[in-house]
């Protein structure tokens, strides 16, 4: 091969470069390059893992809006009823620890999750598959649009010694929004007259469209299934708990499909970490403003 002339104009103070293919790097050239760039890499490597929460806040934030999407989609094909959300304990019969069929049909999405070896925890099929679901065919069978990055990895020790690196969902629909069978609020201490649920997309009466929320990722700890429960007037409780995970904020999304991170500001709630075990009842003040906003933000009848 001849070697190659990179030629310059000495009209414009360029110097002339010939022979280039015989003038390669001397080893202490390459040592000098190479420092350089370890240099680099090492000033870089703090801003990187800086932007790595607000990546996952990005995909979650992106996720919610599928599902807000899948949501408003189905709505639509079925004369404004949301789709169904109902309490598998109150449901049989039974699918690992309650049934995913209500009069024929299932619920958004299906199964229970906690920290032991069961299977049901990392089954995709109870998010997507048409048996167990009513949003996976409008999320294109996507089930990794039902975990967050910064959610739904935790695993227990026991899952961790079986190889699970996450569990199959952290997303949770408000137990306020969607039909069907659900847990006795009466047990929490509710009063059962005071409790509304929003079937269709035009009971989003109060608050409203804009401020009902409808789906959010849930605390590591207490998701135990596909709804959550949030009393529509203040309580001194937290019966489940949203996530905090994107540095002590979820992401939400709402009855007219805009979605928010929302940021926790209460004592409870921001920093409250995953222990592997269940977190759920959880004493507060009234004034808890997360106590507050939640339950300004639950559907509630006009």
């Amino acid at each position: 091969m001849e070697p190659t002339h990179v030629g310059c104009y000495e009209e414009i103070g360029l110097c002339r470069i010939e022979d280039a293919w015989h003038n390669g790097f001397t080893l202490t050239e390459l040592l000098v390059v190479l420092g350089t760039l370890a240099v680099l890499a090492i000033m870089l490597l703090p801003a990187l893992a800086a932007t790595q929460p607000r990546s996952k806040a990005y995909q979650c934030l992106n996720n919610m809006r599928q599902l807000a999407l899948a949501s408003t989609l189905y709505a639509g094909e079925h004369n404004e009823y949301l789709p169904l959300n109902f309490d598998p304990r109150n449901n049989p019969p039974p699918l690992g620890n309650g049934g995913y069929l209500y009069q024929g049909s299932p619920s958004w999405i299906s199964g229970v999750m906690d920290w032991t070896a069961n299977t049901f925890n990392t089954n995709t099929a109870y998010l997507v598959d048409d048996r167990y679901s009513l949003l996976g065919g409008y999320l294109g069978r996507n089930y990794e649009v039902f975990a967050c990055p910064a959610c739904a990895y935790y695993v227990s020790p026991v899952q961790r010694a079986l190889g699970y690196n996450h569990r199959s969902h952290s997303v949770s629909m408000s137990a306020a929004v969607g039909g069907g069978p659900k847990y006795s609020v009466s047990n929490f201490g509710w009063n059962a007259s005071q409790w509304y649920v929003a079937n269709k997309s035009t009971d989003f009466n109060n608050p409203g469209p804009s401020r009902t929320w409808v789906f959010t990722d849930e605390h590591p700890d207490s998701i135990d299934d596909a709804l959550i429960y949030t009393a529509p007037f203040p309580t001194t409780m937290f019966t489940e708990l949203p996530a905090n995970q994107h540095d002590g904020a979820a992401s939400i999304t709402f009855g007219d499909g805009h979605v928010e991170m929302h940021k926790w500001t209460g004592p409870v709630l921001p920093n409250r970490p995953a222990l592997y075990t269940a977190q759920r009842q959880i004493p507060c003040t009234v004034t808890d403003p997360d106590m507050v906003w939640l339950a300004q933000h639950t559907p509630q009848p006009q």
